[in-house]
């Protein structure tokens, strides 16, 4: 079990951001501070050198904390864990009915932890598991997790934003940048080489900052929900798994409804609703749709198939009770003749005036 992820076995990921951040500072101080104008080069070098120790600082402590389960810690040390106060960890450590038992840790853990195959331990509120900072993200080290991706993001934003400045006043020929690029190297070819140099790590601190803050959005999302990364996997692979399983149905009933098909007007409507851009009109969808609906008030109601038969069957087959053995009203005959004849499009028609309730599903 490992407790924080400075311990072995260490990761790709991990490793490969000891060398970046290093490199990322030596390319600012060595190619970007000293050619830089004096009022420029100092504001934007305090910035990005704090921003890096910062962002450094964040990380350090979010790899560092452990963000075990605190009924596990206690299940193992026989002590609270230092992330709770001994008020509340006492309660938690009751567990109660918010509590599950993890099979693996051989012991009750709270409801929202997870268990990590990396670390081998269940994690409090489980987040997710980083591969950059080689640990779990859980509530015990959450928020510095999220100051790290702000202050990171930061940091490689100043760096871009200095490159910019620094290869923007070289094109436009500044007298000072390019005096400054040839005494620092001692020779004014070594400018191109200088300038090529910049334009790679531009190219590269852009790619960088774009991920950086699509992780920053996605986390900002999160936190605006409430929910965790884990929760938003499961609730999108459901979201997911709904969306087949419409797509399945809809695409079965289209094969039942071509059959069904009165001409070929009305094969080729049917046909024409399968084409993504006739999707908000499609007949068959709305008509899948309606049908559950009905089925999700039916379950609310707390009537289903069998109720329905059952009362069917209790009333000899006559199920609007008119007493002529039949399952419609007379005035509805002359209707149900109709879609009988007319086939899917009668079935349809009624859908497209409105199925009342609104279900969508993207």
């Amino acid at each position: 079990m490992r407790t924080n992820g400075f311990q072995k076995p260490l990761n790709g990921m991990q490793i490969a951001t000891w060398i970046l951040l290093p490199v990322l500072m030596s390319q600012y101080l060595i190619f970007l501070t000293p050619t830089l104008p004096m009022a420029i080069a100092i504001p934007l070098t305090l910035a990005f050198l704090v921003t890096g120790i910062l962002s450094t600082y964040q990380g350090y402590i979010t790899t560092k904390t452990d963000p075990i389960d605190h009924l596990l810690y206690h299940h193992l040390r026989g002590s609270s864990h230092p992330s709770t106060e001994n008020a509340s960890s006492q309660g938690q450590e009751d567990g109660g009915d918010d509590t599950k038992y993890c099979w693996i840790c051989q012991t009750q853990v709270h409801k929202h932890s997870m268990h990590c195959k990396y670390c081998d331990k269940c994690v409090s509120n489980f987040d997710h598991h980083c591969m950059w900072l080689n640990t779990c993200v859980g509530s015990a080290n959450y928020d510095n997790f999220f100051k790290t991706v702000i202050w990171t993001f930061c940091f490689i934003s100043i760096h871009v934003a200095s490159l910019i400045v620094h290869l923007s006043l070289y094109f436009l020929e500044n007298a000072r940048v390019r005096s400054l690029a040839s005494s620092w190297f001692g020779n004014a070819d070594a400018n191109i080489i200088l300038v090529g140099f910049n334009i790679g790590f531009l190219v590269f601190t852009v790619f960088c900052a774009f991920m950086v803050l699509q992780l920053l959005v996605f986390h900002l999302g999160l936190k605006r929900e409430k929910i965790t990364t884990y929760q938003f996997i499961i609730r999108d692979s459901a979201r997911k798994r709904e969306k087949m399983l419409l797509s399945n149905r809809i695409r079965q009933k289209r094969v039942e409804e071509l059959e069904k098909a009165g001409n070929n007007f009305e094969a080729f409507c049917l046909k024409a609703g399968a084409l993504k851009c006739c999707k908000p009109c499609d007949p068959v969808r709305r008509l899948v749709l309606q049908e559950m609906d009905q089925v999700d008030t039916n379950e609310e109601n707390g009537n289903d198939d069998r109720s329905f038969s059952d009362n069917q069957r209790r009333m000899g087959g006559d199920a609007d009770g008119d007493g002529d053995g039949d399952d419609v009203d007379d005035d509805d005959d002359e209707i149900g003749k109709q879609v009988v004849r007319n086939g899917a499009t009668a079935q349809v028609l009624p859908v497209l005036k409105g199925n009342g309730n609104g279900r969508t599903i993207q």
